[in-house]
């Protein structure tokens, strides 16, 4: 959907520099995503003014009557001048040292990759405000989890923006945040289940080991996009059900806070998401869409490992909140006039994506 714009950076820059850059991953969206501070502050700004009754309201609403941090989050990964807003409603919240990380892998179908998570072996990667490391608990996890359900690949996850995207709204937040990035692949449900499972008691071991709190010190983030709605500038497809004018617009938008209200908020369940799951791809045919949601898996995984890991830490069941919810074309585009910020894709009723922010407490 997005150019790749992978840097060439060993040929600019020093030897010093070179060195760095091997052992630090590079960036994939130079024109989406804030790479400098000076980018991130005019979103912020730009953002918070244009959602202060918003904001306002959800903090009479929710924030101060919640009796906990949050543990887990749903995030979009767009365009900044198009999805800033929604970002903001989840980041300006976010407080822990540590993210762990649950990215989209795009291009698994070209991989060949599905049924193992995705890590890397990199040692950071980079932010706004300097390079952001990565959680040593990454390589404890590694060596305790089966090998066979994990791989580790830098080239995958140099190509993929869906963590990329999140790491300027953490490092905004908290500057010297430490990030444990996983993709997740093509997988039914229950090979999703076993794996979650499986490192829920692998991370529920380390954390309290290391005498680590969920919420206050480490939270867990899922990257997802919702809906790519359009019959234009989608590779040749139609993902316009409904018809690609205003009332097409209305019913996609209609089913999208069904989707929302039916499988992600309130208690999560694994049942929920298991249906979440074969509502968005078709059970027989993985890599075939039935709902165009990006993070289809991604998101059930993801919850999947917050469900059992409260089951390891002896908590509640995360509960699901929808902060903020709207897309490229009802939010329009940004007025951020700095430079170097833009967008990667079309907006009009024929080509917009929806985004959501969900908390769980």
């Amino acid at each position: 959907m997005r150019a790749l714009l992978l840097l060439g950076l060993a040929a600019v820059l020093s030897p010093s520099e070179s060195v760095i850059a091997q052992i630090t991953r590079g960036l994939v969206d130079t024109v989406g995503f804030a790479r400098f501070p000076v980018q991130m502050e005019r979103i912020v700004a730009v953002a918070d003014s244009l959602e202060k009754d918003s904001l306002r309201a959800l903090d009479q609403r929710l924030w101060a009557k919640a009796e906990s941090d949050w543990v887990m989050a749903i995030s979009p990964h767009d365009d900044y001048v198009y999805a800033g807003r929604v970002y903001w409603h989840l980041f300006r919240k976010y407080k822990a040292r540590h993210a762990i990380l649950i990215g989209v892998a795009h291009r698994a179908w070209r991989w060949g990759e599905a049924d193992r998570l995705i890590f890397d072996s990199f040692d950071r990667w980079r932010g706004p405000w300097g390079p952001v490391r990565v959680w040593s608990l990454r390589d404890s996890l590694r060596e305790r989890l089966p090998a066979e359900l994990f791989t580790v690949s830098n080239n995958y996850h140099a190509e993929e923006h869906s963590l990329e995207a999140l790491i300027p709204w953490l490092q905004f937040s908290v500057r010297d945040v430490e990030i444990l990035p996983v993709l997740v692949p093509y997988m039914h449900f229950e090979r999703m289940e076993t794996i979650a499972r499986e490192l829920a008691g692998r991370l529920a071991e380390l954390v309290r080991a290391q005498g680590l709190n969920w919420g206050s010190d480490f939270v867990i983030v899922i990257s997802s996009d919702a809906v790519h709605y359009g019959d234009e500038s989608w590779g040749g497809r139609n993902y316009a059900p409904f018809g690609a004018d205003l009332a097409g617009y209305e019913r996609a938008v209609q089913r999208e806070y069904a989707l929302l209200q039916n499988y992600l908020l309130d208690a999560v369940s694994p049942a929920r998401l298991r249906l979440f799951l074969y509502e968005l791809v078709d059970p027989k045919d993985l890599q075939t869409y039935r709902i165009t949601w990006c993070g289809r898996f991604s998101i059930p995984f993801g919850l999947l490992l917050g469900y059992y890991l409260s089951a390891e830490l002896g908590r509640h069941t995360p509960t699901g909140h929808l902060l903020r919810y709207d897309t490229s074309w009802g939010l329009g585009q940004m007025p951020v006039t700095i430079g170097g910020l833009g967008v990667t894709a079309p907006r009009s009723l024929r080509h917009w994506v929806g985004y959501a922010a969900v908390v769980y407490f």
